[in-house]
């Protein structure tokens, strides 16, 4: 659900500003959440829908249509929702991941579960709908509803008892200082807990291979020491007239030591992890104390991308009745009408979220970036609603979702053997001097004596750039040969559910 959230994460723009202590709206949520979560998402949806560019671009009936074909993840009916996830750091992918909403509506489980084609149940004392892709919805009060991903019985019956026994530790300090931003009032808050996550070692070995620092005359031992002090990374959202946002790093450490290159190290460091948003290159930087902070204007594809790092909730609402269902209609042909509703609009969701996916691929996308959103909306095709679905359709929108995990993994594979290969390129020395590697930068000092200090020979030559540049053209190739093969997919299943059903989709 949030395994892309390092993709954006952020800092609201009041950030030296102190919370009021009596702003509490998030915390009915966030006290449901299972302990461990180390990433969340909080979205004030009210206060979005309410604001001035809310108001002038009607979001609220905007988010209701697009919710529904499947290309909106925050539902409309809420007035508050919050996601969390325990995400692996190293593959991105999470451990488990909730959803938590304060809803305007009591949701009837049994209708999502027909809706679904799932199952209803009962699980310590509470009523819970069981949903395809191991998706529990739990009705915790009458208008507060979780759900959790992956998860068993067994799971979901130790999060509830939890609940009520009153046993759940809470957030972390980190994710904890995120929801008093929250509940100041900033409309979209996403954190990422990163405390501990690196050591000192760790991370000095990673600066050599970083082009931000190639040439810098700076201490990579100090530089490795604040980057490992990392607490986390966020990112916020203030809306009135236009969006305003803010990415801000928290360190333990003093961060002056990168001050000269903070912003181009931070985008590079985000770049390779597949957490950027466009904007975020031209925002204006600040580095002070513990903090590096970007700040700029955020417009409509970046709020898109930042909804997207989350998967959809299932729909609570009931389904709209597409089909006309009067007397004289036989079961037969209600069934057909049905059918065509439900699969027209599964159709227009699996082809705007690919239209989605293209726009993110355009670009000076990383190889990183791609493979995160190709897995990434693959996830969001499999939880589009299916019930009633032409099985044709279905079966598209398995291919679909199916490449899109196969392009991933061969990107993902391009990029393993592209740190692989540049690891495995040897020193080359000057065959008539025997002295200095062919394309390799020198790190030393030189003084009118002649060269001082110990030669630091960097593999940055054209070898290095050579082996990138291949993996990264194989995995950029594997990339389009997917979606042109889905394009291919799409036109044909489009002209056989039009003959199918004599309409147009």
């Amino acid at each position: 659900m949030i395994r892309a959230l390092l993709c954006g994460c952020i800092g609201i723009i009041i950030l030296t500003s102190h919370p009021s202590s009596g702003f509490a709206q998030f915390r009915e949520l966030t006290k449901r959440i299972p302990d461990g979560a180390n990433a969340i998402f909080f979205v004030d949806v009210n206060k979005l829908q309410n604001s001035p560019l809310g108001k002038a671009h009607n979001w609220r009936e905007k988010q209701e249509e697009a919710f529904e074909a499947g290309i909106e993840t925050i539902p409309p009916q809420a007035n508050n929702f919050v996601a969390a996830a325990k995400l692996d750091l190293d593959t991105k992918h999470p451990e488990w991941q909730v959803g938590l909403m304060e809803l305007k509506y009591d949701p009837s489980l049994p209708k999502v579960a027909v809706r679904y084609q799932g199952t209803t149940d009962y699980i310590s004392e509470r009523p819970v709908a069981v949903l395809p892709g191991d998706i529990y919805v739990v009705k915790f009060m009458e208008n507060v509803v979780g759900f959790g991903t992956p998860a068993t019985r067994q799971d979901v019956a130790r999060w509830i008892t939890r609940y009520y026994d009153n046993s759940l530790r809470g957030l972390s300090d980190y994710l904890a200082e995120a929801q008093t931003f929250a509940d100041a009032g900033s409309p979209i808050i996403v954190a990422l807990d990163l405390t501990n996550v690196v050591s000192p070692q760790m991370a000095r070995s990673r600066l050599d291979s970083l082009e931000t620092l190639k040439g810098k005359q700076v201490d990579l031992d100090q530089v490795a020491k604040v980057l490992a002090s990392i607490r986390g990374i966020s990112l916020g959202v203030t809306v009135q007239q236009t969006m305003t946002g803010a990415v801000k790093v928290d360190f333990s450490e003093d961060v002056s030591v990168l001050k000269d290159f903070a912003k181009p190290l931070l985008l590079e460091i985000l770049g390779r992890q597949g957490m950027m948003i466009d904007e975020i290159e031209s925002w204006d930087v600040t580095v002070s104390g513990n903090r590096v902070q970007l700040t700029g204007p955020l417009y409509a594809s970046g709020l898109r991308r930042i909804f997207s790092l989350i998967d959809a909730p299932p729909s609570l609402q009931d389904a709209k009745a597409k089909a006309a269902t009067t007397g004289e209609e036989s079961e037969a042909d209600q069934q057909k009408d049905l059918t065509i509703a439900a699969s027209q609009i599964y159709y227009k969701s699996v082809v705007s979220l690919l239209d989605e996916l293209r726009i993110k691929k355009k670009g000076r996308q990383t190889m990183g970036q791609i493979a995160v959103w190709f897995d990434k909306y693959a996830r969001k095709i499999d939880r589009l609603p299916i019930a009633n679905v032409d099985p044709d359709l279905l079966s598209y929108g398995g291919y679909v979702s199916e490449s899109l995990r196969t392009g991933q993994s061969d990107v993902t594979s391009a990029a393993a053997r592209s740190r692989i290969r540049q690891n495995e390129v040897p020193e080359q020395y000057d065959v008539t001097t025997y002295s200095t590697p062919i394309g390799a930068n020198w790190t030393g000092q030189y003084s009118w004596n002649g060269w001082e200090a110990t030669p630091n020979w960097q593999r940055t030559g054209s070898k290095m750039s050579n082996v990138r540049m291949e993996e990264q053209i194989k995995g950029a190739k594997s990339a389009n040969d997917v979606m042109r093969d889905i394009d291919n997919a799409t036109a044909d299943i489009r002209r056989h559910m039009t003959q199918k059903y004599g309409v147009e989709f």
